[in-house]
């Protein structure tokens, strides 16, 4: 059977857009099933094009093995869902919209250098299209929790645990000072779904990425105090 193609949600509100996402975002085991049928019903390509854009969009093999933005995103979300348990429904949802929107300057930055597909610079380029995204479902707060800061703070620093892994930084207090309370908490996993979205099914397994770099940057803020809370001033 057919599916209905290109409906348009342009005359409902951004609330009743927003309980429909939100609902698949939180509501479902697995919500890139959903994410799928927004695609093929061509509301995706009607109503969200920062979602859209991530379609056909190229990664490097070597580092995305299991395929396009949009597929890496949907094993993302997924990964993300089953990190959010522990934590309080305004942080969950913060996490999962940055997992959604995480890589959604991708499209504008994706270039083929030096043999390989490079998106350099996507985390800042994100920023822009993760705030009309917000816009267009009318996210702000929740319980006054500021999701729609934290949302975009995260995609701007969602490569930061892995960038501070590889650089054998030994993290002190005044380098978490660029995240607000509790920010290191869903920084991580926000950043763990991330890694571990390249996992797919058709991947091989010597091909699977782990969590190192995140599991040690968690470790190394709550040791500094800092995973629930944002550090004390710097005493001069």
């Amino acid at each position: 059977m057919a599916l209905c193609k290109s409906i348009d949600l342009s005359d409902l509100p951004a609330e009743r857009v927003w309980g429909e996402i939100e609902k698949l975002l939180m509501q479902s085991e697995l919500p890139s099933v959903g994410l799928t049928w927004l695609r093929d019903l061509g509301v995706i390509e009607k109503s969200f094009p920062e979602i859209s854009c991530l379609i056909s969009v190229p990664q490097d093999p070597v580092w995305h093995p299991e395929g396009d933005v949009f597929v890496h995103t949907q094993l993302v979300i997924d990964q993300a869902h089953e990190l959010i348990t522990d934590l309080e429904y305004p942080q969950q949802v913060t996490v999962m919209l940055a997992a959604l929107a995480h890589d959604f300057g991708k499209p504008s930055t994706t270039e083929y250098l030096e043999g390989h597909w490079r998106s350099r610079g996507h985390e800042e380029a994100g920023v822009a299209p993760t705030t009309s995204f917000l816009d267009r479902l009318n996210v702000h707060s929740i319980d006054g929790y500021d999701v729609r800061g934290r949302v975009i703070a995260l995609v701007r620093e969602h490569l930061k645990p892995g960038e501070f892994y590889r650089s054998g930084m030994k993290l002190a207090k005044e380098r978490f000072d660029v995240w607000h309370a509790g920010a290191s908490l869903i920084c991580y996993r926000v950043a763990k779904a991330d890694s571990l979205g390249r996992n797919a099914p058709w991947v091989p397994r010597d091909q699977w990425y782990d969590a190192d770099a995140q599991e040690w940057f968690i470790h190394r803020a709550r040791e500094l105090d800092v995973a629930q809370a944002p550090p004390n001033p710097i005493s001069c």
